[in-house]
């Protein structure tokens, strides 16, 4: 939804997508930041650096 939404220019499906997950069952703003992640990662990305840029995207109220 993250990749649609840049490469769209803010395609707004995925924000209407993201919206409807409910809160706890993974948002990006709910990552604890523990870092676990980005060490088994095979492709070693900044996972929770992405994660803050989706919550940014997705969970900012003010559009």
């Amino acid at each position: 939804m993250y990749n649609e939404f840049c490469q769209m220019h803010h395609y707004t499906n995925g924000m209407v997508y993201y919206g409807a997950f409910p809160t706890g069952t993974g948002k990006a703003s709910e990552c604890v930041g523990c870092g676990a992640c980005e060490t088994v990662c095979p492709q070693q990305l900044p996972i929770q650096k992405l994660l803050g840029d989706v919550a940014r995207a997705f969970e900012t109220t003010t559009r």
